[in-house]
């Protein structure tokens, strides 16, 4: 199998503070003074990066940081390049190129396996600019608590139809970290493989261990959802050297200890950022990404294994529903001591991030991007700074009888979104070379005028021949009548089969009239492809800051 890789730059794709930071960074530069395209500002990054992480604190971080990582793929079970990269890591001068995700069903979107592609790609191309070594890591989102974004997953069928897997249960506002994952998953993964089957024999070893991916899951393991995500992440990328970091894991938690701590202190200098950053986004007519109110102080407290938001009233933390949970000075202790009872809001979650780890860049996504515009005077106030920001890979694969339909009706991609029916109607008009219509009312006139000739010149011979013709005359009719209906149903049938490939084809590139990054998943092209189709995206899918790909698999004439 091969792919080939071709741009696609349509401003309707993507929200404009993103597309500028791929392609005009100058008109974003107030937001992101760190263009992702120019040397000079990794090389900037870099040292900064490497001078925090020098000293006698950043050694020890360090320490901390490579023995937690460690233990936590230890549970993997490492490849080599995993290990590897852990050891390169423990190198006082290694930096992070970083990427994450919420612990998606199956893998969540495609955008995420491009997340983690895009990573391992910009660490490499990092390290040859930089000569340091530079590793890539996956930051599993185990925190997150909203359920219905982990337990369901919607993707194009074969045909193009939207279909829809979803566990069954609530999340009871508890992390994706905490919750079990739960013994219908095996049957959701039965219906998956029935409705997606393998289509040859390394399809059908994608399909045997997704099968028993689950059943290690579900069977009496406790396995939680945010841990199932990971196992198959590591299945898919890990040979790659991607490492991955679990901020629910005991050890990271107390390595965010110090953030988490401070959360408190810092609300109001993070409302008074983020609210200014706002209204110069809005300015320059970009769209926010985050609206918070004055009391919130960016930071989660585990009640009963509910992941419930602090708000401060006066001197107490109080939840949502106003009870008052603990004093506000008593915060920091509070951390120091159960730093597994807390856990950061999208704000502050960032910041954990770069205190934890050398950052060198991180890939992020529309949303991401929106909401680190406002977060630079946030970082600040840590005595950190934010990352280089690179736009993550987007792609759309396109299968070769997607291609094949495209190609023989002329239809463009962009217009497939919301266009497919008119440019459909375009078509079929531009194919109607001949008027059936006129074509057989012409032939009936025709035919009609010749028999009344043939009719007087026989009736001269024998009168009798009259009737002779005229019944010779009407079956005639009859069968050109026959003709006539077959050509009509000849071309509703080609329209037919035209009308059903366009539909899927635009199911399948725009599924439920998403891009198909959003609302499609790797699994399909792995049961029709095998393992090697991961690695014709990591050596295919560009990361050099255009917008979208189309990718095609096999070349195309």
């Amino acid at each position: 199998m091969a792919m080939e890789s071709t741009p696609l730059n349509d401003g309707a794709l993507y929200p404009s503070l993103y597309r500028d930071l791929a392609l005009d960074p100058e008109r974003v530069a107030a937001f992101f003074p760190l263009s992702p395209g120019d040397p000079a500002a990794w090389r900037t990054r870099a040292a900064e990066v490497s001078d925090r992480w020098r000293d006698r604190a950043g050694l020890r971080r360090r320490a901390e940081l490579c023995s937690a990582l460690t233990e936590l793929h230890a549970a993997l079970g490492p490849t080599n390049a995993q290990t590897q990269n852990l050891h390169r890591l423990a190198n006082p001068e290694a930096l992070v190129v970083i990427t994450g995700q919420q612990a998606g069903l199956l893998t969540g979107p495609l955008f995420t396996i491009y997340k983690a592609i895009g990573t391992i790609r910009r660490a490499a191309e990092a390290e040859r600019l930089l000569g340091m070594p530079v590793v890539p890591v996956f930051w599993v989102a185990s925190e997150d608590h909203d359920f219905s974004e982990v337990s369901g997953l919607r993707l194009a069928d074969p045909n193009g139809r939207l279909a829809r897997f979803v566990l069954p249960g609530r999340g009871d506002g508890r992390s994706a970290g905490a919750i079990t994952v739960p013994s219908p998953a095996v049957r959701l993964v039965e219906g998956f493989l029935k409705t997606f089957p393998p289509a040859h024999p390394e399809g059908e070893a994608v399909a045997e261990d997704l099968v028993a991916q689950v059943q290690a899951a579900t069977v009496g393991r406790g396995i939680s959802l945010a841990a199932w995500f990971t196992r198959q992440m590591h299945s898919l990328l890990g040979s790659f050297g991607l490492l991955f970091y679990d901020p629910m894991f005991p050890a990271l938690r107390r390595l965010a200890a110090p953030v988490l701590s401070r959360a408190a202190d810092a609300a109001s200098a993070i409302h008074a950022a983020t609210t200014e950053a706002a209204d110069a986004l809005r300015r320059q007519g970009y769209e926010p990404g985050l609206d918070f109110e004055e009391d919130q102080i960016h930071l989660f407290t585990y009640q009963h294994g509910r992941r419930i938001g602090l708000r401060r009233r006066g001197d107490m933390l109080c939840g949502r529903d106003g009870e008052e949970l603990l004093p506000a000075r008593d915060l920091a202790a509070a951390v120091e001591r159960s730093p597994e009872e807390f856990s950061p809001d999208v704000t502050v979650r960032p910041v954990v991030q770069e205190w934890t780890l050398p950052v060198l860049a991180q890939l992020g996504g529309p949303g991401e991007v929106a909401y680190l515009a406002q977060l630079d005077r946030v970082f600040r106030w840590w005595d950190v700074t934010r990352p280089i920001i690179v736009p993550r890979p987007g792609a759309t694969i396109v299968l070769p009888e997607d291609a094949e339909i495209l190609d023989r009706t002329g239809m463009l991609f962009g217009r497939l979104r919301y266009e497919a029916r008119a440019q459909l109607d375009e078509w079929l008009g531009g194919q109607a070379k001949v008027d059936l219509s006129a074509l057989f009312a012409a032939e009936r006139s025709a035919f009609t005028e010749r028999y009344a000739w043939l009719e007087r010149e026989l009736t001269a011979v024998a009168p009798s021949l009259s009737g002779v013709v005229q019944t010779n005359r009407d079956r005639v009719l009859y069968q050109l009548s026959y003709l006539e209906r077959k050509a009509y149903q000849h071309r509703r049938r080609v329209a037919g089969d035209v009308a059903r490939a366009v539909a899927a084809t635009a199911g399948r590139l725009f599924p439920g009239g998403s891009l198909q990054e959003r609302a499609s998943n790797i699994y399909p092209y792995l049961l029709r492809e095998g393992p090697a189709f991961v690695h014709s995206l990591s050596e295919t899918l560009p990361v050099d800051g255009l917008h979208h790909r189309l990718l095609w698999k096999g070349p195309r004439e």
